[in-house]
């Protein structure tokens, strides 16, 4: 049997990782885009240090996580293209294995998301649905980037700046969370239980993200990371209704959704909801986070009806 030092390098070496490259001029011409519109929320600065030094903000993102959870040993970092997320010890290392897609796919979502509920013109609806669908037909189902039109995917992404800012947060803080998950797998390897194994991940994860909003009431995260705001706290509860609402599109089409070894994306949300007793602080603002699931929740529901209509109608099939 190989060991896991040898299956971390074959990940590293064997399975593709994106490049960059090949997309640095749409995100040019959307930029360009952005500063015509008058909407400020790029820094050039990071943007080009990213192409630079490609993993740069999510090793600083690591950094500030691995110092919340007091985790002084080795962490080897590894986005790349894989069907999952995954976390494993090599030989006294942690080895955290990102899946790139998910990435792309959560950012597609939140912007499609905040895009239906910030435009409901019967142009911008076509737009955004279809940026759904053609995303879960894609990007979760054979698992390849692509859009349905570039620049209807631009268009719809040119969004009020707060709207923008909200959105990237999201994002951050779920990926956060995210790799809070996987480190609890590496930590805790002994741990095998299936679902119940993955909802102590989930709620160590959470446990992060709230320290971690803490730390930034505090001012004790730097300038350049500070992603950590208040209104942030429901962001795991985002992630989890783009998968339900992926698994609404599925089934809408005939496919059977299981889930033997994980929990459903609905327990996943219960999980977190129920640990807002114990570990949500009494002095944490609520309110704006709330108002930002709900933003969310309202373009879900919308979405979930104008799928379950469009296919009813034999329109999507």
């Amino acid at each position: 049997m190989k060991n896991k030092n040898y299956l971390s390098d074959q990940i590293r070496n064997n399975i593709p990782k994106r490049n960059i490259e090949e997309g640095r001029e749409s995100v040019r011409m959307f930029v360009e885009m952005l500063k015509k519109r008058k909407i400020n929320v790029i820094d050039e600065a990071i943007l080009n240090r990213a192409y630079e030094e490609e993993d740069y903000v999510d090793e600083k993102m690591l950094g500030l996580v691995l110092k919340a959870l007091k985790i002084d040993e080795p962490v080897q970092y590894i986005p790349r293209y894989i069907r999952n997320m995954n976390a494993f010890h090599a030989n006294g290392t942690k080895v955290v294995v990102v899946d790139e897609l998910l990435e792309y796919t959560l950012i597609s979502f939140l912007f499609t998301m905040y895009s239906l509920e910030n435009n409901r013109s019967e142009e911008n609806v076509t737009r955004c649905m279809k940026n759904f669908y053609v995303l879960e037909d894609l990007q979760n189902g054979k698992r390849e980037i692509g859009t349905h039109n570039e620049t209807q995917l631009y268009e719809m992404s040119l969004l009020p700046e707060n709207l923008m800012h909200t959105a990237m947060d999201n994002y951050w803080t779920i990926w956060t969370f995210l790799i809070g998950h996987e480190l609890y797998h590496a930590i805790h390897p002994e741990d095998r239980n299936g679902k119940d194994t993955e909802l102590r991940a989930d709620q160590y994860a959470y446990r992060l993200l709230i320290n971690l909003i803490m730390q930034q009431k505090k001012n004790e995260v730097p300038e350049e990371l500070q992603v950590f705001w208040e209104d942030q706290y429901l962001s795991p509860i985002i992630l989890f209704e783009m998968f339900r609402l992926f698994d609404v599109y599925s089934e809408l089409k005939g496919k059977k959704i299981v889930y033997q070894d994980h929990p459903t994306p609905k327990e996943r949300q219960d999980n977190i909801f129920s640990m807002f007793k114990d570990d949500i602080p009494e002095e944490m603002n609520t309110e704006e986070g709330n108002k930002v699931l709900n933003l969310i929740l309202n373009s879900s529901e919308y979405a979930e009806d104008w799928l379950r209509y469009k296919i009813s109608k034999g329109k999507l099939c």
